[in-house]
């Protein structure tokens, strides 16, 4: 009994070492990780039914009251029996795949041992099935205790009472039943502790994988969060130094063969050198397109460690989420620098001393047009104070906004200022960054028709057009004056320039076009603005 016990734990090691061995490659991981996922069931399947079929022919047959080592068993006479590790893949099936799992691996099992015969074929086909349904049953019952150390102790008593009840329905099914009784005396005990020795050491294995994935998932984590902690300031400085910066961190931390940094489609960074083995991270704001993607060239391929991957894409995210964080920051400041030039310009003493006079000059000579200033005058301060707390509003408002300016402006300015606008009505709805049409419309004045001879004519045309299947809506603000350098105004070396400036980072940040505002202007000829939003 002792020499047949010690030849068992033989077999069950070296099925263990097998399925060690095999716990290396990252297929095998997704197996023993199973949890109830569908991707991976009838691979898991598979392979536990395998794994019993295996237990089986490499068992040691019995016969009478001796048994006889054999390195396979393709046959059992009538007379013979085996004692075998079956009981092992058939329960751990049942442990990590639940009920249904068991049952399946259980079936394909007894059905294997049945067709190899034995006086014991019946009694050893339907303990399989029995042994993988009431294991399932078990891991439900004790699914928690079984992701614990304690889950090995546990592991070796359900992998004994399945043996048992292995030894149970050999004495109730077999016969002659004196053939059965001392076959059950031979091999009750040692079969009993071999199996259950087994599962237990499945599940050391088991454990340890799952202490080995925590500690590589930790290291990759405390990695990931290192990175980010040093690239987080990096993104506060100018965009092209920012994603220099950065992809120096990482190539330097990640101990990659170089990093580059892409934008539609071409290099702009470069860092270190190129590798045919490379992983992308792409950077980006929330419901946007990304603005553009980190590459890292390793010496070696990364698809076979999924820990690496999955800590990479957690980086990527990371990185997109500072991003969205740093430029939401700056648009907030600029939105903020938009309604204080906007507040500076209506509390301008010269805009105001002017309006009032004008108010005051009307009102014995024309007590309704003072009446009408002072509404347009309320009207735009109020919009300016309110549009100041949203990031977006519609066209519609922006427009009121820009018809009370010009009323205010007109006023003073008399027939030296005209206006003109060509309106679709269809897309007033459609929802811009505040203080962008109106800074425009305010440049016109204040720097373009200000100082020409002649009367002055500013066009504001808002129309919708389709590009791409999509529908935009284009918004041109054009005048007659004195024109701009549209250089000085881009390099923001006017006041008008800073101003546009302004506006075309916030466009840029809500719609992801690099320079969203068409600048046409010349000295003496006039200047066309236009945007397009959507």
């Amino acid at each position: 009994m002792l020499q047949l016990f010690v030849d068992m734990i033989e077999r069950v090691g070296f099925l263990i070492a097998l399925a060690f061995a095999f716990s290396r490659s990252r297929w095998m991981r997704s197996y023993m990780s199973y949890q109830g996922d569908k991707t991976y069931q009838w691979r898991f399947l598979f392979f536990f039914t395998a794994y019993a079929i295996l237990a089986t022919y490499s068992g040691v047959t019995v016969t009478e009251y001796s048994y006889r080592p054999a390195p396979w068993i393709g046959e059992v006479s009538p007379t013979a029996a085996i004692a075998n590790s079956r009981t092992v893949g058939v329960v751990i099936a049942g442990l990590l795949g639940g009920a249904k799992s068991g049952l399946i691996v259980g079936i394909a099992a007894g059905l294997h041992r049945y067709s190899l015969g034995g006086f014991v074929a019946f009694a050893c086909m339907i303990a399989p099935i029995l042994q993988g349904f009431l294991a399932g049953l078990c891991r439900n019952a004790f699914k928690k205790r079984f992701r614990k150390v304690a889950s090995v102790q546990l592991a070796f008593l359900v992998g004994f009472m399945a043996e048992a009840l292995q030894m149970a329905l050999i004495l109730a099914l077999a016969r002659p039943w004196e053939s059965a009784l001392n076959l059950v005396a031979l091999i009750g005990l040692p079969q009993m502790l071999a199996n259950g020795v087994g599962v237990a050491l499945y599940f050391v294995l088991y454990n340890t994988m799952e202490r080995e994935e925590d500690r590589i998932g930790a290291e990759h984590a405390n990695k990931a969060l290192q990175i980010a902690d040093m690239t987080l300031p990096l993104w506060r400085l100018e965009f092209n130094m920012a994603v220099r910066e950065i992809a120096k961190v990482l190539n330097e931390e990640m101990k990659a063969a170089g990093a580059f940094f892409s934008k539609d489609g071409s290099s702009w960074i470069a860092e270190g050198r190129k590798t045919k083995y490379g992983i992308d991270l792409f950077i980006g704001s929330p419901n946007q397109r990304p603005i553009g993607q980190f590459r890292l060239y390793f010496e070696r391929e990364q698809e076979d460690n999924p820990y690496r991957r999955r800590m990479l894409a957690s980086l990527a995210g990371l990185l997109s989420q500072q991003y969205a964080f740093v430029e939401s920051e700056r648009q907030t400041q600029l939105l903020a620098d938009a309604e204080i030039r906007s507040l500076q310009a209506q509390m301008n003493p010269h805009f105001l001393f002017n309006v009032l006079n004008t108010v005051k000059s009307f009102i014995r000579t024309k007590p309704e047009e003072a009446r009408q200033l002072v509404m347009h005058l309320s009207k735009f301060l109020r919009k300016n104070m309110g549009n100041g707390n949203q990031r977006m509003i519609t066209i519609r408002d922006e427009y009121e906004l820009v018809i009370s300016y010009l009323s205010l402006n007109k006023s003073r300015l008399g027939d030296q200022l005209e206006f003109s606008a060509d309106i679709d009505e269809s897309i007033l709805d459609h929802q811009i960054p505040p203080f962008t049409i109106q800074p425009l419309v305010e440049n016109a004045i204040v720097h373009g028709i200000k100082n020409i001879e002649g009367i002055g004519v500013i066009r504001l045309s808002v129309k919708e057009e389709i590009e791409g299947g999509v529908r935009h809506a284009r918004v041109t603000v054009e005048d007659n004056g004195v024109g701009l350098e549209t250089a000085r105004l881009q390099n923001g070396e006017e006041h008008a320039g800073m101003a546009l400036r302004n506006i075309e980072q916030r466009l840029s940040y809500h719609y992801g076009k690099e320079h969203p505002l068409e600048i046409d202007s010349k000295p003496g000829a006039g200047t066309r603005i236009r945007f397009w939003v959507r």
